[in-house]
């Protein structure tokens, strides 16, 4: 079975490549934002800290492309919306382990 890569990797202003790990994609009002935790220290952002980064249609070639987000409503909006997302999956993971738990115990 072929196993999937949540990396992600990306060039630093110095044309140096950097890897993420993919967290999650999210959309806001229209538009669909990348959520991606770095793998490594870079002079940007420290191991294990996430990003939040805008996927806008290059004009020229067409293709997807990462934007930073300027706008700080807009940046606020889609942290509240990734922090909700992530608090999901917590609480979801937390009832999963419960009910693994209770199944466990009718076997002793």
């Amino acid at each position: 079975m072929e196993e999937l890569s949540n990396m992600v990797q990306l060039q630093d202003e110095n044309g140096k490549d950097v890897n993420f790990d993919h967290l999650m994609t999210i959309e806001h009002d229209g538009s669909y934002y990348i959520v991606l935790e770095a793998t490594e220290d870079t002079e940007d952002c420290q191991e294990g800290e996430a990003i939040i980064l805008k996927i806008v249609r290059d004009e020229e070639s067409g293709e997807d492309v990462y934007a930073s987000i300027d706008n700080e409503v807009e940046f606020n909006a889609v942290f509240d919306k990734c922090m909700a997302a992530m608090e999901e999956e917590d609480e979801a993971a937390v009832l999963e382990l419960e009910a693994l738990d209770f199944e466990g115990e009718d076997e002793e």
